[in-house]
């Protein structure tokens, strides 16, 4: 009699917990539901602030000059030879934040008006004299990297220089061609530029 009323016990406990464990699930999930609802919402209003902050920066910067402007671009592989006055054109991107400079054209055109600091570093193939000429609009030169090779040994020079651009002012390099002679520069050649703020 005491095993019968023990396991009637042990039935009922089973039979209130279970009704308790489905009467906690039915408490549970609405509020687990509501409170997905209220974070898909909460993150679909943060989206949106998010897409319209980044929407105002977009339209502010096509109204606004960029606040930094830096390239520097180099040679992939040695050039074929660069004929008197003809353009160097680096053509390869190492860094470039506002994409002024233009590799198939060799020009750089400021973005904004400014102070800009520009190197040119070439390496003259062996054999080959190369005096390169940095240039602004209007063919004034502003500096000069002259490397003179011989059959055996590279020969290189840099250069620098700091100007003051007005926005839409273009900025190259040229062989200026010593004594009428074409010249090669080898890839480790670079021109490279930034805006001093």
């Amino acid at each position: 009699m005491i095993r019968t009323k023990m396991q009637i016990v042990i039935v009922v406990i089973v039979i209130v917990f279970e009704g308790m464990l489905e009467a906690n699930r039915q408490i549970q999930w609405p509020k687990t539901r509501n409170a997905i609802q209220k974070d898909e919402e909460w993150m679909k209003e943060r989206s949106h602030e998010s897409r319209a902050q980044i929407n105002s920066v977009k339209r502010s910067n096509t109204n606004t000059p960029p606040s930094s402007v830096a390239f520097t671009y180099k040679i992939y592989d040695d050039t074929d030879e660069i004929s008197v006055g003809d353009t160097v054109k680096f053509d390869t991107q190492i860094f470039d934040n506002t994409g002024s400079f233009d590799p198939s054209t060799g020009e750089f055109t400021a973005p904004s008006c400014g102070m800009y600091v520009f190197m040119l570093n070439i390496r003259s193939n062996q054999g080959k004299v190369c005096w390169i000429d940095i240039i602004k609009d209007g063919g004034e030169r502003l500096a000069t990297a002259f490397a003179q090779s011989s059959d055996k040994v590279h020969d290189g020079d840099s250069t620098f220089l700091t100007i003051y651009l007005k926005e839409g002012d273009k900025v190259w390099t040229k062989n200026h061609g010593y004594q009428g002679t074409v010249c090669t520069i080898d890839f480790d050649s670079s021109f490279a530029g930034f805006r001093l703020n």
